[in-house]
């Protein structure tokens, strides 16, 4: 195996937690949280790893109430105009989103697809989930792939993942690429994600090294 994982995957959970715990307001929370997550993305492209895939928004989410769903849609925008852009250029990746973007803004929607360039690295990529489900992953798939192409190959995020770091303390995958996840080590870490360090995040890929990765053979 190797010590470093291709592909990993992030569950950033806990920033309502983080910000009710200390009276923080949400429109401050998840701006803090975006700015660490950028800083997750930079570790992880710096100690090696090739793809990541970041679970912004399930589908599921979108019923929360309508306050609270500005304040995570205005964070995730200024992600992906402000924070994302430094990150993408310094380690030459490109980056693809998968999801139900009709479900969000338009001002969200438009800094997505200005994101989404050239490819530059092909080996660097970014997945940006939003507006995701599984069952609408499988459905586009079978709707728009070319029929030559692999099960695999046919959905939004074709690459098996090898790690997921959760953070929060919850140990479920809630909907986050479970075909692609089937056989990945899954890293938890009670840390609220507002909190999490990058030491945090080193830890997870040394653990990942530190274990034999099992994949039903």
């Amino acid at each position: 195996m190797s010590a470093v994982p291709r592909h990993v995957g992030v569950i950033p959970d806990g920033t309502r937690r983080w910000s009710r715990g200390r009276g923080v307001p949400l429109t401050d929370g998840y701006p803090l949280a975006m700015e660490n997550l950028a800083r997750v993305v930079d570790v992880l492209y710096s100690a090696g790893v090739s793809v990541v895939s970041l679970y912004l928004l399930s589908l599921r989410n979108l019923t929360r109430p309508q306050a609270e769903l500005k304040a995570v849609f205005e964070a995730e925008t200024y992600l992906c105009t402000r924070l994302l852009p430094q990150v993408l250029a310094r380690h030459r990746a490109r980056v693809s989103t998968v999801g139900e973007l009709s479900r969000i803004p338009a001002d969200y929607r438009q800094a997505l697809r200005a994101l989404d360039g050239p490819a530059v690295d092909t080996e660097r990529r970014l997945y940006l989930l939003v507006a995701y489900d599984a069952w609408e992953e499988l459905r586009a798939a079978s709707v728009h792939a070319a029929p030559q192409a692999s099960p695999a190959e046919r959905l939004g995020v074709p690459e098996d993942v090898d790690l997921v770091l959760r953070t929060g303390g919850g140990n479920l995958l809630s909907g986050f690429l479970p075909l692609q996840s089937q056989y990945a080590h899954i890293h938890t870490v009670e840390t609220l994600f507002n909190d999490l360090t990058p030491s945090d995040v080193r830890s997870a890929l040394a653990n990942f090294a530190g274990h034999e990765r099992l994949q039903g053979s």
